[in-house]
């Protein structure tokens, strides 16, 4: 078909639906609905994507993360220990690190005191955990410096009494040469806060950095907190060992070594491994179904607007049986009638397609603000769209056409 006679088509098709304003404006409600929610589920699906990616990528995708954590089973206590205060130990040891540390000699590596000392500012109590890092722990992860400066390696040196804070706790810092600057107390001992970090390794929990050195030296592997007229004694020798890969190709086989040399030494289960590389990839795939679903839930609406199409196009194929038999009478063809009818369903569907993109651009910004989930719409969920609501009018366009087309023109010029 000639360009020129398919656009003349068309322009008949929306002569004919403009005569009908009304009975044309409802009909194509059902597309409007049907693609302003594919356009809805569609963008707040992919902004969820991009969000969990962006979280898990802080991560470090070249990582793999050794936690310590509290085993459910407790540990043997020895006879020494049954005369004295019992000591709980657990978690990773400094053995664990030079293992790691032998087993990938081209990765980098660095690990993390955990302090179960308690944070305050004047007499107040901060609930945040305290972690001692190396300088170059921030370098492992997606990091942002928001306000003063990083730890430095003479901090670690000379194991001063300085902290980074994460940024919920920003209001701890205050520059330098600030006449309300307020010390932060760990323990019994003070510290200075010289900056404010934001890394997406915490997953947002307040956190204070302080050098490893001081930590060490400052708290122990042993910790002793009484509580109820009973005293409990921990020990931990590393709170976390962070391994970096120089390619993301090499994190799963590391993994599944790492894993099975610290099972070995932990048969209590008392660390943690975190891949986020694995977390990534099974995180996509439950989307890459979300997604699939929602498609599917959207794309009801768009069934059910078009039957309605059908429904009202079967209507106004009776209507202009006359019409019908006048166009075969002059020389129209059944293929004239055909297409003549596919354009107007065609017409009808694509204008509510493109009325529903519209649509869908004003409500994923509405529904992300009351969800809190990201809406990002892209150019091919709109396309999508559009070509998903024209399909309708085509699919859902083609019995009332066809039925159109095969009418005797005799009997139609009788009908009354």
């Amino acid at each position: 078909m000639k360009a020129a006679r398919f656009g003349e088509f068309v322009a008949s098709g929306a002569r004919n639906l403009l005569r009908h304003k009304l009975r044309s404006m409802l009909t194509l409600l059902g597309v409007f609905f049907g693609v302003a929610a594919v356009i809805t589920m569609l963008g707040i699906g992919e902004g969820a994507q991009r969000s969990v990616m962006r979280e898990i990528s802080g991560l470090g995708l070249r990582n793999i993360i050794a936690e310590s954590v509290q085993p459910a089973t407790p540990a043997p206590v020895s006879t020494s220990q049954r005369r004295g205060p019992r000591i709980l130990d657990y978690g990773l040891t400094r053995r664990d690190v030079s293992q790691l540390a032998a087993l990938f000699p081209g990765a980098d590596i660095t690990q993390t005191h955990m302090v179960k000392a308690k944070a305050y500012r004047e007499s107040r109590r901060i609930e945040a955990t305290v972690l001692g890092v190396t300088p170059d722990y921030f370098r492992f992860f997606d990091s942002t410096l928001i306000a003063g400066r990083m730890p430095s390696d003479l901090d670690e040196f000379e194991r001063r009494r300085v902290a980074v804070v994460s940024e919920d706790l920003a209001h701890l810092y205050q520059p330098e040469g600030s006449m309300a600057r307020q010390p932060l107390r760990v323990g019994m001992v003070f510290y200075e806060v010289v900056g404010v970090v934001r890394l997406a390794a915490q997953g947002g929990a307040s956190t204070v950095y302080i050098p490893y050195a001081t930590a060490r030296s400052t708290y122990g592997s042993t910790s002793i907190r009484r509580e109820a007229g009973s005293i409990e004694s921990t020990r931990i020798e590393v709170g976390q060992i962070v391994v970096r890969f120089e390619s993301e190709d090499i994190v799963p086989m590391a993994a599944g070594v790492a894993r099975r040399t610290l099972d070995q030494q932990h048969p209590r289960g008392d660390y943690k491994l975190v891949v986020p590389l694995e977390i990534l990839e099974t995180k996509q795939k439950a989307q890459r179904i979300l997604n699939l679903v929602l498609i599917a839930i959207a794309a009801i609406s768009l069934v059910v607007g078009g039957i309605g199409i059908m429904n009202i196009m079967l209507a106004v194929v009776t209507e202009r049986i006359p019409e019908i038999g006048i166009r075969r009478a002059v020389g129209a063809t059944r293929q004239d009638i055909l297409y003549q009818f596919l354009a107007e369903t065609v017409t009808l569907s694509s204008v509510g397609g493109i009325l529903g993109c519209l649509g869908g651009f004003i409500i994923v910004p509405i529904a992300s603000r009351f969800t809190g989930w990201e809406g990002v719409i892209t150019p091919g969920s709109v396309i999508v769209s559009l070509a998903v609501s024209w399909l309708v009018g085509l699919v859902f366009g083609m019995a009332p056409a066809v039925r159109a087309s095969r009418m005797d023109p005799v009997e139609a010029l009788r009908y009354e």
